[in-house]
């Protein structure tokens, strides 16, 4: 019988620091937000490129604008496709610049 291999903690290790930045950036909402703003503006494109030839696309393009944005809105709401998880965790990464904005 072979013995099970006994888990690598150098390979826990990224896992721990990965888990640990959302919960630093989930500090500032300002960041989940933009995030949030950035996947609803890129979910609302693809969303638009999807509908390109369906009846929907046909009709009032002001009507379809709108449906297609609100759309991509709450894809990104609801979890899209990670990328707003991805831009929070970058963003919250970096620290504030010193000495102020001017």
């Amino acid at each position: 019988m072979i013995a099970p291999v006994p888990p690598n903690p150098a390979l826990a290790a990224p896992a721990a620091t990965a888990t640990a930045a959302p919960a630093a950036a989930a500090a500032d909402p300002a960041i989940r937000e933009a995030a949030e703003g950035f996947e609803g503006i890129f979910m609302t494109m693809l969303v638009d490129e999807m509908l390109k030839g369906t009846k929907v696309a046909e009709g009032n393009p002001v009507y379809a604008g709108l449906m297609t944005q609100k759309f991509g809105d709450q894809l990104a709401r609801s979890g899209g496709i990670g990328l707003a998880d991805v831009l929070e965790r970058q963003l919250g990464s970096i620290p504030p610049a010193a000495g102020g904005a001017s």
